[in-house]
């Protein structure tokens, strides 16, 4: 299973909505959601998971946003609590030192059971693991996230494990991307089975910084992932090709990176095994904005980015890579 891990933007949280609702994922993905705030966005995407009867993991006590300061206070507070007593909303905890207390009282006011929560592990928690433990003398979570990191894994065997692990290589700045060269991406799909994992977790092709605001770039950047056969794995791993607009000495015309980079994207489409697998319905949707010559904005770009990737690894688990096909 794969359980990308979001940061819970209004273009993230509408990229895992706009798939699940279009029956582009099933059950093989499970995203993690740390919502920055409560918002209507938020409301509608949980509502399509449970409406479609789709697991998402929705974290209680974010490291980011506004999200806990304002929650009892805001109008949307009654509905999104009804929602987290669904069964296919997880809810889900960053563990601590205070979780001993937390934990039950989280269970308490949602009416769900302490085995029915995701917790996750911080890199700096190892030292947590007893109060864990305490907690979960009998029972386990339905899904423990732990960072990658052979220490957490030896001593927490036996517990439904996911990997979380930071793939993407992020620059700077747009322009620091290689233009015109891709790169290693991911392997996990390949191995977490073997590895006594339930699932393997990573931030896509957004990666696990977090930053308020936003700014007008130089250039523009599309990051693509897709299968490429390596001969050490005897199998097909996730590559990574930055698509890098031309006219990036200001940030004037934006729809003009935009075309440069989508034309890239488009010429790059008959380089490569071009079929029904790579073809992602994120994929023709950028194509349709380059042929018609629109500029869809940045979060729209961003946001078709994130659902191609999501959706061709659920494409690979799915058991549908093969030699065929590629």
């Amino acid at each position: 299973m794969y359980f990308p891990y979001l940061r819970g933007r209004q273009f993230d949280l509408i990229a895992i909505r706009e798939l699940v609702e279009k029956n582009l994922i099933d059950e093989h993905i499970v995203p993690i959601i740390e919502p920055i705030k409560l918002s209507s966005t938020l409301i509608s995407t949980l509502r399509a998971f449970v409406e479609t009867q789709r697991e998402v993991l929705l974290i209680q006590n974010p490291c980011v946003g506004n999200f806990a300061n304002e929650l009892e206070t805001h109008e949307l507070y009654e509905e999104y609590v009804e929602l987290l007593k669904n069964p296919y909303i997880v809810i889900t905890h960053f563990f601590n030192e205070n979780s001993v207390f937390e934990i039950p009282e989280i269970t308490t006011n949602i009416e769900k059971k302490i085995e029915d929560l995701a917790i996750i592990h911080k890199k700096d928690n190892i030292g947590l693991l007893p109060i864990y433990k305490e907690i979960y003398s009998s029972v386990i979570p339905k899904y423990t996230i732990i960072p990658y990191e052979q220490a957490f894994r030896r001593r927490m065997r036996g517990q439904n494990l996911v990997c979380l692990k930071n793939e993407f290589k992020k620059q700077k700045r747009n322009t620091d991307y290689a233009i015109d060269v891709d790169e290693f991406f991911s392997e996990e799909h390949l191995h977490y089975n073997s590895e006594g994992l339930l699932g393997f977790s990573d931030y896509s092709v957004v990666g696990d910084d977090y930053s308020e605001g936003g700014f007008a770039p130089y250039a523009i950047a599309l990051h693509i992932v897709y299968f490429a056969y390596d001969n050490d794995n005897s199998d097909y791993v996730l590559r990574i090709r930055h698509f890098v607009s031309d006219s990036n000495d200001d940030i004037r015309d934006p729809a003009l990176k935009c075309s440069e980079a989508l034309k890239k994207l488009e010429e790059w489409t008959y380089t490569i095994r071009f079929d029904n697998l790579f073809k992602t319905y994120a994929i023709e949707q950028l194509l349709e904005h380059f042929y018609r010559g629109a500029y869809p904005g940045l979060p729209t770009l961003k946001k078709l980015a994130l659902m191609h990737h999501i959706q061709l690894v659920n494409i690979f688990l799915r058991g549908e890579v093969t030699d065929e096909l590629l």
